[in-house]
C-alpha cells in the first residue's frame, strides 16, 4: 500500500509538470497568435498609409512633402491608432538598374537631388536602385517609406516570466511610377517627327531616345508601336514621300488620317530579347534604325489645293496612332500616346492647324488615352502657332503641344523652363540638340506611373 501511495505521489508530480508544460504551449500559442495579429494590423495600416502617399508621388519642396507625410500618417494612424507612437516617414529615389549601375539618365527626371545627382550611396537589387531622398531639401523623391513597432503585454506568457511581445519593425514602401523596371501593362504607340526642319542630328537624337524606350519597357507585358511623320514613301518607308530615289517628288493631299499614309508600325511585343537587349529582327526596332530625314523635295498639298514644301501636320499622325490602340490595343490596358516633334503646326492650312491637333489630341483623350508630348527645339526662336482664329491665333508652339498632353502646363511659354521636365505632368520641352534619351524615358517612366507597393 506504502508503493501505492508512493506512486500516486509520481504520479501527481508528472501531472503538474504537463500541466506547466501545456499551460506554457496554451500561453505561447495564445500570445503569439496576438502578437501575429498585431502585427498584422500594423502592416495593413504602414501598406494604406504608403499607398495613400504615393499617390502624391513625385513630392518635392517643403510644402509638398508636409501635405504628402500628413496624408500618410493620417491613413495609417486611421488604421491603427497604436501606430501613431512609433511611425516614421521617411522618402527615397527608387530608379531602373541598367548593365548592373543606378540608371542616372532617370535623374533628375524621375526623382533625385535638388541639383546635380547622387554617384553614390545607392542601394542596389537586380530591377532597381534605390537612394535616400529628402523633399523638405528639395530633392524629388517618388517613394514614400512607413515604419512602425508595438510592444504588446501577455496575459498568459508571464506564468513563464514572459510579460511582453514586440512586434518588431514593420515596413511599407509605396512608389509612384516604373520604380525599377516597368512591369505594368500598357499599349504604347510613340509618334515621331522626321520632317525637314529636323537636322540628320536631330533625327539620329529621336532614334536613340526611341531605341532607349523600346529597351526601358517590358516586352511581355508593354506592348509598342510606331508612326511616322510626314507621310511615307510607298516604295520605301524609312523615307517620306517623294524623298527616295524610288519615288519622283509628287504631292500629297492633307488632311488625311488614313494610317495607310504614314509610316506605321503595328503594336508588337517581340522588340526585345529575353534577356532584355533589343531585338534587331523586329519591325519596330528596325524602322526606327531605318528613320531618314525628310528633304525638301517632299511636298504636300492642303486642302485647299496649296502646294507647300514646308509642312508639319501634327493632328493627322497623332489621329493615326489613336486609331492604332483603338484597332489593336488590348481589352482592360491603358493606352498611351508619346508625341515627339521640332515644328509648330501648319497644316491644314485652312483648318487652323494647331486648333486641329488639339482636337485630335481630345479625341484621343476623351477616349481613354493618355498623351505625352515633347516639344524639341521649339524655343529656338519661340515659334507661335499659324492659325487665323482663335483660340490658337498668335499663341506658342509651346502652349500647343502643352495643351494637347493628357495633364501639362506650359510653365514657360515659347520656352523650356528650368522646371517643365521636373514638374510632374505630361509635357516635356527640351531646347534643340539636346539629348533627348533622358526626356522619352523620363515620358516612359511617366506613362506607367501608378502607385504600388515595393516593399
Amino acid at each position: 500500500m506504502k508503493r501505492l501511495d508512493d506512486e500516486r505521489g509520481a504520479v501527481a508530480v508528472l501531472f503538474a509538470l504537463t500541466l506547466v508544460v501545456l499551460f506554457a504551449a496554451v500561453a505561447f500559442t495564445i500570445d503569439l497568435s496576438r502578437l501575429y495579429h498585431e502585427r498584422q494590423v500594423l502592416q495593413n495600416a504602414v501598406d494604406f498609409g504608403a499607398l495613400a502617399g504615393s499617390e502624391n508621388l513625385p513630392v518635392q519642396g517643403s510644402s509638398a512633402a508636409t501635405i504628402t507625410t500628413q496624408i500618410a500618417h493620417d491613413v495609417a494612424v486611421a488604421n491603427a491608432p497604436q501606430a501613431a507612437a512609433s511611425l516614421s516617414i521617411t522618402y527615397q529615389c527608387v530608379i531602373a538598374v541598367a548593365n548592373g549601375l543606378p540608371d542616372l539618365t532617370q535623374v533628375p527626371f524621375v526623382c533625385g537631388p535638388s541639383a546635380g545627382t547622387w554617384t553614390s550611396g545607392w542601394t542596389l537589387k537586380p530591377t532597381k536602385a534605390t537612394h535616400t531622398c529628402d523633399p523638405f531639401a528639395g530633392d524629388k523623391c517618388n517613394t514614400i517609406r512607413l515604419t512602425t513597432s508595438n510592444t504588446i503585454p501577455y496575459y498568459f506568457a508571464p506564468v513563464i516570466g514572459i510579460n511582453t511581445g514586440s512586434t518588431g519593425a514593420v515596413n511599407a514602401a509605396s512608389c509612384n511610377g516604373a520604380c525599377g523596371a516597368a512591369s505594368a501593362p500598357l499599349d504604347v504607340v510613340m509618334v515621331l517627327d522626321r520632317t525637314g526642319s529636323m537636322t540628320q542630328s536631330d533625327v539620329d537624337n529621336v532614334k536613340n531616345a526611341a531605341l532607349s524606350i523600346l529597351g526601358f519597357y517590358d516586352s511581355s507585358t508593354q506592348w509598342v508601336g510606331l508612326v511616322e511623320l510626314p507621310y511615307k514613301d510607298p516604295a520605301n518607308p524609312c523615307y517620306a514621300y517623294g524623298n527616295s530615289a524610288a519615288t519622283p517628288p509628287t504631292y500629297q493631299m492633307y488632311p488625311n488620317t488614313s494610317m495607310a499614309t504614314w509610316q506605321v508600325v503595328p503594336l508588337s511585343n517581340n522588340f526585345t530579347n529575353s534577356n532584355g537587349t533589343l531585338n534587331n529582327g523586329s519591325a519596330i526596332v528596325q524602322a526606327v534604325n531605318c528613320m531618314q530625314r525628310a528633304g525638301n523635295n517632299v511636298m504636300a498639298k492642303s486642302d485647299n489645293g496649296a502646294p507647300s514644301g514646308n509642312h508639319t501636320n501634327l493632328g493627322d499622325p497623332l489621329d493615326a496612332a489613336r486609331q492604332m490602340l483603338a484597332a489593336e490595343g488590348r481589352a482592360n490596358v491603358p493606352d498611351v500616346i508619346i508625341f515627339e516633334t521640332d515644328g509648330q503646326a501648319n497644316q491644314p492650312s485652312t483648318r487652323q492647324p494647331c486648333a486641329y491637333f488639339n482636337n485630335m489630341a481630345t479625341t484621343a483623350k476623351s477616349g481613354g488615352v493618355t498623351v505625352f508630348t515633347l516639344a524639341y527645339g521649339l524655343d529656338q526662336p519661340p515659334v507661335k502657332c499659324t492659325d487665323s482664329a482663335l483660340p490658337w491665333s498668335g499663341k506658342y508652339a509651346t502652349t500647343n503641344l502643352a495643351a494637347a498632353a493628357t495633364n501639362s502646363t506650359d510653365d514657360v511659354p515659347g520656352g523650356c523652363g528650368p522646371n517643365e521636365n521636373k514638374d510632374g505632368d505630361d509635357y516635356f520641352c527640351v531646347p534643340g540638340s539636346t539629348d533627348l534619351e533622358p526626356i522619352f524615358k523620363a515620358a516612359a517612366v511617366a506613362s506607367v506611373n501608378a502607385p504600388h507597393l515595393i516593399e
